[in-house]
């Protein structure tokens, strides 16, 4: 794989996050606004050819709870890259709260998560969003690329992207790598054994 275009797979499990450069998917305060900059720097990410892939090719995406229940107090629940079409589990271990706008998925199954979620997206894209579910379902093996946008600063605390869970770690393999403005696109693969 070597052009923009055939870097992701388009029918693949990608769990796609942006994280700070010491490994922070959110701030303290759960935001991402560190992905905006600061000062003059301010402002949207730059155009990202990756994301617009991902854009292009989503069929369904993966969501854990904690992410769902932050928005809810929120005046209009975020859709999932600005899609209105795109269907969105939440997958949780909890009782499913009565809340149509979204499709729900047992925490406790996450194969089964993950089949869903391949029905619904109909030979497209899955996208796992979060970092507590992406890393569960990486630990799994169910991931097969992880896309991440690093960007150019250290926030010091908050929601790390991988979980420390005193399991042995899961090795990876670099697929791509770019700069994309200030940032840095990276693409892994799990090592299967």
């Amino acid at each position: 794989m070597d052009t923009q275009t055939d870097i992701l797979r388009t029918d693949g499990i990608i769990w796609h996050t942006a994280i700070s450069l010491d490994g922070f998917a959110a701030d303290a305060n759960d935001s991402l606004m560190f992905m905006m900059g600061e000062g003059e720097e301010a402002g949207p990410p730059p155009d990202n050819p990756l994301v617009d892939m991902v854009m292009a090719n989503v069929g369904c995406t993966l969501g854990g709870r904690r992410g769902y229940d932050l928005c809810q107090g929120w005046d209009e629940i975020p859709k999932a890259y600005g899609l209105d079409d795109i269907p969105e589990y939440v997958v949780t271990r909890r009782p499913f709260p009565d809340d149509p706008r979204f499709f729900w998925a047992d925490g406790h199954d996450l194969p089964g998560a993950v089949a869903k979620a391949k029905a619904k997206a109909n030979g497209r894209m899955v996208v796992i969003l979060g970092p507590t579910l992406g890393s569960a379902m990486l630990r799994a093996g169910l991931v097969d690329q992880i896309f991440l946008q690093v960007a150019p600063v250290m926030v010091g605390a908050g929601v790390k992207i991988f979980a420390d869970t005193g399991e042995r770690p899961v090795d990876l393999t670099l697929i791509h790598s770019g700069r994309v403005g200030q940032g840095i696109n990276l693409v892994y693969e799990p090592k299967r054994k």
